[in-house]
């Protein structure tokens, strides 16, 4: 067993392969998943013990969402995330045991970054991809603004997606926009959208007589 026995769970990959494997295959699948912390690649020996209980349709459904090598078979974005998750907790051992090596600490510092922003990701109800292609003025440390966009409440990254449309409106060229950045820290979301219209005045025959008013 693995020193860290964890890695990042990604429902979106889960979900894109599972959505069309009968009960049998997912569980096979799932199975999989848990073998792969032993051993990155799934032998044809162990393929076979997994799949024992299926037929040859399912089998094949299963290998659909498999992918084959040399050594046997492996489940692509998982092995990616195993991979990923071992290679961090290798640089944070290194680093608590004195290995003061630039590269590393960097590397180190990276990887949690992105673990610390993925771990959050799947808790909000919207997305900042949903934000960033939305406002479409992408300039800025994306990665600083993610972590910005987690640590908004639920209720503001709405009024954000109900206001930007308005806002965009009023500034349809992006370089006129406010970075997002600045959009952020200035919680922008809560000023009145000025559109710059003027109401032209109403012609003379159109205006109320004054002995009317």
């Amino acid at each position: 067993m693995a020193k860290d026995p964890a890695f990042l769970f990604y429902p979106g990959d889960y979900l894109r392969d599972t959505q069309c494997l009968s009960e049998k295959t997912q569980v096979a699948y799932d199975r999989i998943i848990c073998e792969h912390m032993r051993n990155i690649c799934i032998s044809k020996q162990q393929l076979k013990f997994f799949t024992k209980r299926l037929n040859e349709e399912e089998i094949a459904e299963l290998k659909m969402v498999l992918t084959q090598n040399s050594n046997g078979y492996q489940i692509d974005w998982v092995v990616e995330s195993i991979e990923k998750r071992r290679a961090y907790s290798k640089s944070r051992r290194q680093n608590r045991e004195g290995n003061k090596d630039k590269i590393c600490k960097t590397y180190d510092s990276h990887m949690e970054n992105e673990i610390e922003i993925e771990d959050e990701i799947d808790n909000i109800n919207i997305a900042f991809e949903n934000f960033w292609n939305l406002y479409n003025k992408k300039v800025g440390d994306k990665t600083k603004l993610t972590k910005k966009w987690i640590k908004l409440k639920d209720s503001e990254r709405e009024l954000i997606m109900n206001y930007v449309p308005d806002y965009i409106k009023s500034q349809p060229n992006k370089k006129f926009r406010k970075n997002p950045d600045t959009f952020f820290n200035n919680r922008s979301w809560e000023d009145e959208i000025i559109t710059g219209k003027i109401d032209k005045p109403k012609p003379l025959q159109e205006r109320t007589p004054a002995n009317e008013i």
